[in-house]
């Protein structure tokens, strides 16, 4: 449960501060890493996707290595008198199906482009986690800090509130000003009221993400998050995403299965061995008595089967390449898409920091001043209460946009181009 706490200085304005009424026993606070440790530990997607690439993996000798081979013993029966005067023969055999050599080396190589590909698949939804989970969290934390906001708007219409009553008594404004600042009180516990809602939810949802019960308590640090930085350069971002991206990595990955795949089916030409050694055995068996047999297979229904199989792999193979294609296209355009966000995102971070905050502060705290000495009217006065604590809402809503967008254009370029934590701290990750 969120409850307000003491009056706090945040960037330079008087704001209530949000904190988590929570019991020592079930209370978890969570910073950006700490958030990551605990969605890579129990995601199950990510559990599922490392599990089928280590399978694949462990699947790569398996090709290699040639079928089981067949251990048979015989026994004669049902003999004629003169068979039966010989005496009755039994005998062991053993045989071994081996396909032509290269054979195994092209279905070893596919599955090992399989594995390639499994894996930076894995690595790809643990960015996409990553994406989600740092989202969620700064999506709770801004309505968080926006709460806090909306609370301290609500404490300085008040004051602006008694401030006009006092005046009014005075003779010195007229009743509108009073009641002018109980229907902007009246806005803001709607506003109040709707923020409450919308911060339940984003709580909601980052407990479902982290796999908690919904009765458990999330504590948020009480420090401010700092402004996510980015660590590379545009031009470099964008000459990296072909080297880099998960995606494009897997898709090349599938290609080569396709064209390895399609050399087998060339190969399918090509015969197949039977080996096999039998020797009987007994009382009645000559001695040094063996048979070897070595059986070969032709490509007598090349026509309809060899030749289907060559041209299923080679439309599959043109099939891979265009996905490949089509992927390489998506993946240019979407990180040229998200840097110009990104980038346009941080240069109105630093505007509202640098500019908008300070400036939309020392505006109202002159009108404040002025409207006081009656120097200004009092529609001014509301204008930049809340002119202030509009600039300062909307501080965190890019700010959530902000992180949204840059985690996501991680996850396509398929590496780190920000300070975000990209691994938990306990295993060694991070900036």
């Amino acid at each position: 449960m969120v409850k307000y706490s003491t009056i706090v200085l945040f960037l330079g304005c008087p704001v209530l501060g949000i904190s988590a009424e929570v019991t020592p026993q079930s209370s978890r606070l969570l910073s950006p890493s700490a958030i990551l440790a605990e969605v890579y530990s129990k995601n199950p997607e990510i559990a599922s996707d490392a599990a089928r690439a280590e399978a694949e993996d462990k699947a790569i000798a398996s090709k290699y290595t040639p079928t089981n081979p067949r251990i048979g013993f015989m026994r004669e029966s049902n003999l004629t008198f003169m068979q039966q005067q010989m005496g009755i023969m039994n005998s062991w055999s053993v045989s071994q199906e081996l396909m032509f050599p290269t054979k195994y080396f092209s279905m070893g190589s596919m599955q090992r482009s399989r594995a390639k590909a499994a894996r930076e698949e894995f690595l790809n939804t643990k960015l996409q986690v990553r994406h989600h989970a740092l989202t969620r969290y700064y999506s709770f934390y801004s309505a968080s800090r926006i709460l806090s906001l909306l609370g301290a708007q609500r404490e300085t219409l008040r004051e602006i509130a008694r401030i006009a009553e006092t005046r009014r008594a005075t003779g010195a404004v007229p009743q509108q000003d009073e009641m002018k600042a109980h229907v902007e009180q009246t806005k803001i516990e709607n506003e109040l009221l709707l923020q409450k809602q919308e911060l339940t939810e984003s709580y909601a949802e980052l407990k479902a993400l982290l796999n908690l019960d919904q009765s458990s308590e999330i504590e948020l640090p009480q420090e401010d998050l700092k402004l996510p930085k980015l660590i590379m350069t545009q031009a470099h971002i964008e000459s990296q995403v072909m080297l880099s991206s998960k995606m494009v990595s897997a898709q090349r990955h599938m290609l080569e299965e396709m064209e390895s795949g399609k050399a087998l089916a060339i190969m399918s030409y090509l015969p197949d061995f039977i080996l096999s050694y039998r020797k009987p055995f007994g009382s009645n068996s000559p001695a040094g008595a063996f048979a070897a047999q070595v059986e070969m297979t032709i490509p007598f229904w090349f026509f309809s089967k060899q030749t289907s199989e060559v041209a299923s792999a080679s439309a599959k193979v043109m099939e891979a390449e265009h996905r490949l294609h089509q992927t390489v296209r998506m993946a240019q355009a979407d990180t040229k898409r998200l840097v110009s966000k990104v980038e346009t995102l941080s240069q109105l971070l630093k505007i509202y920091e640098t500019a908008l905050i300070p400036q939309s502060t020392s505006a109202l705290n002159s009108s404040r001043a002025a409207y006081s000495a009656g120097r200004v009217g009092f529609q001014e006065l509301l204008d930049a209460e809340r002119s202030l604590y509009s600039v300062r809402i909307e501080y965190y809503k890019n700010l959530e946009k902000f992180v949204e967008t840059i985690t996501g254009l991680e996850q396509v370029v398929g590496m780190v181009v920000s300070d975000l934590p990209i691994e938990p701290a306990s295993s060694g990750g991070g900036v």
